[in-house]
């Protein structure tokens, strides 16, 4: 049987979070592994980007699978889908446009309303 040689797990935040869920990285027989503990979910990837990414776009896919399924959940699912709503809220908030109010644009010396 073959070991493998696996290094040290470090802890990320996901790509467009608030920093309500992270997710530990770590590289194992050449490729790398994310997963959510909270969640139970794991990615592969050949770089850290690819996987984030992967991870990424799982979370967003389970959640829209465990919000179509609600009303058949059980208590783990409730809390798997009260966890990413509050991720995917997050992500909305970041999104926002935060200010309103047009601001002039300005180009070296000259400055632009409009």
């Amino acid at each position: 049987m073959k070991s493998k040689v696996c290094s040290q797990a470090k802890i990320v935040s996901l790509p467009w979070s608030n920093g309500a869920m992270s997710a530990k990285v770590w590289l194992c027989g050449g490729k790398t592994i994310a997963c959510v503990p909270e969640l139970g979910l794991h990615c592969y990837g050949e770089s850290e980007s690819e996987t984030l990414f992967r991870l990424f776009t799982v979370l967003l896919k389970y959640y829209r699978q465990l919000r179509a399924y609600s009303p058949r959940l059980g208590n783990r699912g409730h809390k798997h889908l009260q966890l990413l709503s509050n991720w995917i809220a997050g992500i909305e908030n970041r999104m926002r446009l935060r200010n309103s109010a047009p601001e002039p644009v300005t180009a070296g010396r000259h400055r632009f309303d409009y």
